[in-house]
């Protein structure tokens, strides 16, 4: 096989070559095109055919993340080895969502994951049969989900998207930012005696959920018993005995595990205010949508592999094409907020320094942004249409909309694949000009005006079809992303389970607390040390 710098050469050449030529003229030279970079796999369709990539190119890509042994990491991650090597801990989200590969190799912690799962499935049962009821006996109607991070975004995040599949009546109150006007606001409507409070903290240490658990805490004890809190509050961490020390009782406290990074874990125990929304049903749903996509990456060839796929071209376009940053478009209110999950998912899982081995890297993960359509076509794409900046695009659009609203759909689908074919072709100076022309305005003003409607066009996009809107869909395209991240963490040779500038920022602010607490300011720099006395006088 090619050597990876004579494969790096070709690819350097191909894409000068790719940069003089315009995307469209690709179709002429693959005529089947459209069908031929159009991929389908466990609800999601990947259409990559308006990529700046030419067959030839992709093969290269496709040898590249064979000499970097993808395929053998892709085995070590789902068989429980220690791929996080700077924590030296497996990577065992996917076994939440199935432990057939797993068991094979540690059935030990299959079975515990087996049995937690059906712990959790059976909590919500109870809950869904009105079986878990408050110390007074009144219904649960209000749940409070305290978290930060992955240890919450993912089930909030769900929640929105899966809005269709809401089955309990209960709200649920999710409390990350430790703001407390939120706090103030959500708890001046909610009742006590009907409140079941959800602490997610793996460490049981993690400041900003402490603080927010003991406001909660003093809230709940304003009329309830020190003894409600076992009936009430209900814990998921790796610390048990610590949740115990605070009250919890043992059969509501539910077990988080090291080999689960927090912006992998709805997966996990950390989803239980989503599954008590959702119902039993729909999360099992969800999991199997997943376990689903997990099939597909681990048998599919790789030029069929929708993950692998759209991991290479991102690579290429980064390390190729100079793009550094990529802009997720879901058309679909109920995905509003998915963008900012993708956001923690693939940043702070790839945006590293140094490789494997501690040497610095000139690339990593890409800066990524977004917002639901149509409304971002009022802001940012008019940038990206006429203005000098790039992105790499994915456009995301269920198949099926709101059954009555058949038209509003139509129209969705129409602005979403209106803006990538705008993108694709733009607009030329010729064209504004016989535009123009045909609205019998003057050669003066044509040449005047022409200029101002004129776009570039030539920039690609990926459109990512979704079947549906169910959990079982939603799983799906979860578990893409996740294996695209890790994919491309593959590509750049990082450790894409690991966080340390988190961790730095962590240790910064509880150093920032203690100088506040003793006003001793030396430890400081001089800008937050003056900032420090500005807020506090």
């Amino acid at each position: 096989m090619t050597t990876l710098a004579q494969l790096h050469t070709q690819l350097t050449d191909a894409a000068e070559n790719i940069k003089k030529s315009q995307i469209l003229a690709l179709f002429d030279a693959q005529p089947n095109r459209a069908s031929e970079f159009t991929l389908s796999a466990a609800g999601l369709t990947l259409d990559f055919a308006k990529q700046a990539i030419d067959k030839s190119t992709l093969n290269d890509l496709i040898d590249v993340s064979k000499l970097k042994q993808l395929a053998q990491k892709r085995e070590a991650q789902f068989t429980g080895q220690l791929i996080n090597s700077t924590e030296k801990r497996a990577v065992l989200h996917t076994a939440l969502r199935n432990t057939q590969t797993l068991a094979t190799h540690f059935p030990e912690v299959a079975q515990e994951i087996n049995s937690t799962k059906a712990r959790l499935l059976d909590f919500v049962s109870r809950f869904e049969q009105n079986a878990i009821v408050g110390n007074t006996g009144k219904a649960i109607t209000d749940v409070i989900s305290i978290g930060i991070g992955g240890s919450f975004f993912g089930p909030k995040m769900l929640e929105a998207a899966l809005i269709d599949s809401h089955v309990n009546d209960v709200n649920v109150h999710y409390l990350a930012n430790i703001d407390g006007q939120q706090i103030k606001h959500t708890l001046t409507k909610l009742n006590a005696e009907t409140t079941l409070v959800v602490v997610a903290s793996k460490s049981w240490t993690t400041a900003e959920t402490q603080l927010n658990m003991h406001a909660v805490m003093d809230w709940f004890k304003q009329t309830m018993p020190n003894t409600a809190i076992a009936e009430h509050w209900v814990a998921l961490t790796a610390k048990p005995e610590l949740a115990k020390q605070a009250g919890f009782s043992e059969e509501m406290i539910f077990p988080l595990w090291d080999f689960i990074g927090g912006r992998y874990s709805v997966w996990s125990t950390i989803a239980l205010p989503l599954a008590l929304k959702i119902g039993k049903t729909n999360f099992e749903a969800l999991l199997e949508g997943a376990a689903n996509l997990d099939n597909h990456f681990l048998t599919a060839p790789e030029e069929q592999n929708l993950p692998i796929i759209a991991a290479l071209i991102g690579y290429w376009q980064q390390k190729y094409l100079g793009e550094n940053n990529l802009l997720v478009l879901p058309y679909g209110h109920a995905l509003k907020t998915l963008p900012a999950y993708l956001q923690q998912l693939d940043m702070e899982s790839n945006g590293k320094s140094v490789d494997l081995t501690g040497q610095h890297i000139d690339l990593s993960g890409p800066i990524l942004w977004g917002a639901e359509g149509t409304n971002c076509q009022h802001s940012f794409m008019q940038l990206l249409h006429q203005g000098k900046q790039s992105a790499m695009i994915d456009f995301i659009l269920p198949r099926v909309g709101e059954a009555n609203y058949q038209q509003h759909h139509k129209a969705m689908i129409a602005n979403c694949l209106g803006q990538s074919q705008a993108l694709l072709q733009g607009k030329s100076l010729a064209q504004a000009k016989a535009e123009l022309a045909a609205q019998s305005l003057t050669q003066e003003q044509i040449n005047e005006l022409a200029p101002h409607k004129v776009m570039p066009g030539n920039k690609g996009s990926n459109t990512l079809l979704i079947d549906d809107l169910s959990p079982r869909s939603l799983g799906a395209l979860l578990a893409f992303y996740e294996h695209k991240v890790f994919v491309q963490g593959v590509l750049f040779g990082i450790n894409s389970y690991d966080q340390w500038g988190v961790e730095l920022g962590k240790q910064l602010g509880n150093q920032v607390l203690d100088a506040m607490a003793s006003q001793n300011y030396q430890q400081l720099d001089p800008s937050t040390a003056n900032l420090l006395k500005t807020l506090t006088n």
